[in-house]
């Protein structure tokens, strides 16, 4: 099977061509080092496991077969954020675990290590809060585990795995109260847990079968009182645990009887605490750790009794601790790590007595300490890491004698380590967290053992590389940006919407410093821009896209220019002098046009704080504080002359403090406080007579407190709170024209977000309550057409990304970024209709979209935005329904050099849909050699050691070897078939040159990284 035919079978292309486009990836390799993914412990079912790790796509669930191909994101359950997965727990051919949803909360779900598998189980506690399930534990063939279903508190749950077979098993707290069981803990035929009942306080509880009633074991503190209990173990059928019997934690031991339930020991006498913990079965006897005075932390042994609990032995004699720590049964002794006087920390093993407790091995001679850790018993022997000068920190194992335990082998060659932890059997094989291939120190890795089948699963975590584009901006028929690049730093670019109209237009800041822009405004075909000047701080510049058209308006030290509002062919903005304080400032574009509109508080005071600069009409409003009235209203036609106070609504100093200033036509609304009215909406004219009280919601000196002011032609939507229930409301600017649009509000200020005016109506996110989350809402202006669009993710879960809405499509419908279960994050449009609010992307694979989507800037038909595709990182993008995706190539990453430099790749023509001739090349490689070019459908940065990456994902696509030619350069066809389907489709290629030079292994040498973006 040929390359494109592999590829469409491992996509399942859709049929349309997708209308996002990458504009640049203006960041194409890193420098801030390899990350670490922190994998969590593997949970195996089947030949699968299921782990959690920390990857482009926040804190998620991954799964594994073993192989780099079958390692993957299983889905991305909180798109933009982290789900956190917790409590992972195996229940027959299923992992149960909590995870944190937007919309659902912490709440239950389960996999079987498929993306279509990995699904919500129940929504215990419907709503955005969660039910947060803990403690998860198997037991009678359920999950058991603690959960607040917001009725009756934290009370003891089971699940079986399905909703229907998820249900709270008993209420020990009537009411909405906690029982909070904790330290739930299988032990033979029981199940034992602390709870609280009203009757006893907190003790120990058991059931004695799945179905079975929960008893008290013993009311170890009589009457109401509360026992602390910690670490729960098994112990045969018994259980040992930690209690506070008043006199501090110390072993105690239970049979399920309060006559078998009793203190074993106060090994440390009077109110202090042992700390006993790890206990640990070793056939009749257990051993466990903990903390006395004159002996330290030190190993100790029961058999049950008291008569049979003491020091196993003081292993650092005197009051010092030899810190016993990471205990493991296996075949008749328990291994562990501890501190010997000599300071080393080294592998130890005891039989339960005096005599058999001892050091394994001195694993590490002389004073380093091999610190042995993750004791796992593979294939009949302890496997365990350690570290051993000369070899770093490896894997060991050992039968439990000194000559039987060794090195299992040297499987980061040298003085490397693999620093594996989470050590995991996998049939034959072992999985674990750890560095393999240059890859961070927490990466999923498998072994057998063996150098040659020790791999790296995954790169999880790669390094970043984001430019980080914003401030998107109209510059003629050009868009303006700014973004970051290694080489510049953070710079103003412009582009058409392709990477080959896509440049830097003037390095504002030498270096890799990098200007920052920050802030912007457009007037006309100009964009004006805050950016650093070297030596002279933030200040004022002006660019008509071009370097020769880029000037730099202002020169004030310490100006900090804020706020750039466009007000007719000028641009206001705060400034700062250290004269006169922070005031507002004008600017027509030149040096000389720009300056101090007004010293509003004069002297070096500050007049403004936010100045919320808004225009309406020919007017341009502000909120400022002369010294004399407080902060209020005031008014500027552009001369110092028409720049005054419009009116003073609370006479005197006080302030009213208008805020969210918003123009509908020549009219400015903005709320403000009085005594007699409280928070209300107002309006102006911009005189003192015109500027007056809209509506009182809130009759008296309550507050209606309204918020998200949005214009709609001549009307004005906000919120506000009414009898106790914040709504949306719509205002022809009268009290009889301001009516409530929606009846299912709360009190919450986020009940109604988002407001965003369209010709196709206001839409809005809200969640009202009927289970569907927040989602996507619609209003034409009346109660009657406000109605949900589309429950995106179905049930509780939120779809729509908040702080994404944008009217577009020349503002005749709605651009948003939302989430479903299939598809991950992916950009949508809406015309107001659920028939026609639909995913417009194509990002991302099963279970996952993009990483990231924000940013978003309308420009007639074309939406531009920053977006993080899990690939290039966080880069400029564009949505263009009129045109499919652009042809590109783009290099990326830094390879490795050979004898004559690093291995140059580029191509031959663009990945044109049907161009039969492109072909990916490769020069400055020795010639007549062998090169390997290979293809991927993702990039990947692994490094293998001196300085060589592997910047192609797997599976990795084998394209046709090639000898170079007498001046080093080969072509590897890769022709690209006339089929729509590979519109949008990104190749990412790199070449490995035969050279004796080469760094890796001393055989190769790599090429960077090529992306190729299949277009039209």
């Amino acid at each position: 099977m040929n390359l494109h035919l592999r590829l469409l079978c491992i996509l399942g292309l859709a049929a349309a061509a997708p209308a996002q486009s990458l504009v640049a990836n203006l960041v194409t390799n890193n420098t801030s080092g390899q990350r670490s993914s922190g994998t969590e412990p593997f949970h195996v079912i089947g030949s699968r496991a299921v782990f959690v790790a920390d990857g482009a796509f926040g804190l998620e669930p991954y799964v594994t077969d073993g192989t780099a191909v079958g390692t993957r994101l299983l889905r991305d359950l909180a798109p933009d954020a982290d789900s956190s997965p917790q409590f992972l727990t195996v229940l027959g051919n299923k992992v149960l675990f909590a995870a944190n949803v937007p919309g659902l909360g912490r709440e239950l779900w389960k996999t079987d290590g498929t993306t279509a598998g990995t699904m919500l189980v129940k929504d215990i506690r419907p709503g955005a809060v969660g039910s947060a399930p803990q403690d998860l534990v198997v037991y009678g063939g359920y999950v058991w585990f603690a959960a607040d279903d917001g009725s009756h508190g934290v009370e003891l749950w089971r699940s079986d795995g399905t909703a229907a077979g998820t249900a709270q098993y008993v209420d020990m707290q009537p009411g909405i109260g906690s029982a909070a069981p904790d330290q739930l803990t299988a032990v033979g035929s029981a199940l034992y847990f602390s709870i609280y009942s009203p009757t006893t306080g907190n003790e120990l509880h058991r059931l004695t079968g799945p179905n079975a009633a929960v008893s008290l074991v013993a009311d170890l503190t009589p009457g109401t009182g509360n026992t602390g209990l910690a670490d729960f173990a098994p112990f045969g059928n018994r259980l040992l645990f930690a209690a506070n019997l008043g006199t501090g934690y110390e072993p105690c031991v239970s049979d399920g009887t309060a006559a078998g339930t009793f203190q074993l020991a106060e090994l440390e006498p009077g109110t202090g605490s042992s700390q006993p913990r790890q206990f640990t079965a070793l056939g009749g006897r257990a051993v466990f750790l903990a903390n006395v005075t004159g002996v330290g932390r030190e190993l100790f042994v029961t058999d049950g009794t008291a008569a049979g609990t003491a020091l196993l032995g003081d292993l650092y004699p005197g009051v010092t601790s030899s810190n016993p720590d990471g205990l493991m049964a296996h075949a008749g002794a328990v291994y562990f790590a501890a501190t010997t006087p000599s300071g080393q920390r080294e592998p130890w093993r005891t039989d339960g007595t005096v005599a058999g407790t001892y050091q394994l091995l001195d694993l590490n001679p002389g004073s380093a300490s091999s610190d042995p850790t993750d004791y796992t018993v593979v294939g009949g022997r302890l496997w365990f890491a350690a570290t051993r000068a000369g070899v770093g920190n490896e894997l060991f194992a050992t039968d439990g004698t000194a000559a039987g335990t060794g090195l299992v082998g040297d499987l980061v060659p040298g003085t490397g380590s693999l620093n594996a932890t989470g050590l995991t059997v996998f049939g034959s094989r072992l999985l674990f967290r750890g560095s393999v291939g240059g890859a961070g120190t927490w990466e999923p890795c498998i072994t057998d053992g063996s150098l040659a089948n020790t791999a790296l699963l995954d790169d999880v975590a790669p390094p970043v590389a984001d430019s980080s584009p914003m401030l998107f901006a109209n510059v003629g028929s050009r868009i303006f940006f700014c973004a970051g690049s290694n080489a510049a730093g953070r710079e103003p670019y412009v582009t058409d919407g392709t990477p080959s109209g896509t440049g830097l237009i003037v390095n504002l800041y030498p270096g890799s410093t990098g200007s920052n822009p920050q802030h912007r405004a457009t007037r006309g075909n100009e964009v004006f821009f805050t950016a650093q000047a070297p030596a002279q701080g933030e200040q004022l510049f002006v660019t008509d896209g071009t370097a020769a058209g880029t000037v730099q308006l202002t020169s004030t030290s310490g100006l900090l220019p804020r706020e750039l509002v466009t007000f007719g062919n000028r641009v206001v903005f705060t400034g700062h002098s250290g004269g006169t304080g922070t005031e507002p400032w004008i600017s027509d574009g030149t040096a000389a046009g720009t300056f101090e509109l007004f010293d509003v508080r004069p002297g070096s005071g500050s007049s403004l704080q936010t100045a919320d600069f808004t225009v309406a009409g020919n007017l341009m409003f502000f909120v400022a504080d002369d010294g004399s009235h407080g902060s209020e209203l005031w008014v500027s036609d552009g001369t110092l002359a028409g720049t005054q106070l419009v009116a003073d609504l609370i006479p005197g100093p006080a302030s009213s403090t208008p805020t969210r200033l918003t123009a509908v036509g020549g009219v400015l609304y903005f709320t403000a406080y009085t005594p007699a009215n409280g928070v209300e909406l107002w309006r102006s004219d911009g005189t003192a007579a015109g500027t007056g009280l809209v509506v009182d919601l809130s009759p008296g000196a309550g507050s209606a407190s309204p918020q998200q002011l949005t214009a709609a032609g001549a009307d004005l939507y906000f919120t506000a709170v009414v009898n106790g229930s914040r709504q949306v409301h719509v205002c022809d600017g009268t009290a009889a024209g301001t009516v409530a649009i929606t009846a299912t509000g709360t009190t919450s200020s986020t009940a109604f977000t988002d407001l965003t005016w369209t010709q196709a109506g206001l839409f809005f996110l809200h969640d009202d309550g009927s289970g569907t989350g927040a989602e996507l809402w619609r209003s034409g202006g009346t109660p009657a057409t406000t109605q949900l669009v589309l429950d995106i993710a179905p049930g509780q879960a939120s779809g729509p990304i908040p702080g994404t809405l944008l009217a577009a499509i020349g503002g005749t419908q709605l651009h948003f970024a939302a989430s479903d279960p299939q598809n991950g994050l992916q950009l949508w449009l809406s015309n107001g209709t659920a028939a026609s609010t639909r995913q417009v992307s194509g990002f991302g694979g099963p279970g996952h979209g993009a990483v990231r989507l924000e940013g978003f800037f309308a420009d007639g038909a074309r939406t531009f935005f920053a977006c993080d595709d899990g690939v290039s990182g966080l880069e400029p993008w564009v949505y263009d329904p009129n045109h499919t995706s652009v042809a590109f190539v783009l290099p990326y990453g830094t390879g490795c050099a050979g004898a004559p430099g690093e291995p140059r790749i580029d191509a031959v023509g663009l990945p044109t849909v049907g161009n039969a001739s492109f072909a990916v090349t490769v020069s400055q490689a020795l010639p007549q050699t062998l090169a390997f070019a290979v293809a991927s459908l993702g990039s990947n940065d692994i490094n293998h050691g001196g300085g060589c990456r592997q910047l192609v994902d797997f599976p990795l696509f084998a394209l046709p070897h090639r000898f170079t030619t007498a001046a080093g350069t080969a072509a590897a066809p890769l022709p690209i078939p006339t089929d729509p389907q590979f519109i949008g489709l990104s190749l990412f290629c790199q070449w490995a040159v035969l050279d004796p030079a080469g760094p890796f292994l001393g055989t190769f040498a790599f090429s960077r990284g090529l992306q190729a973006q299949i277009g039209t």
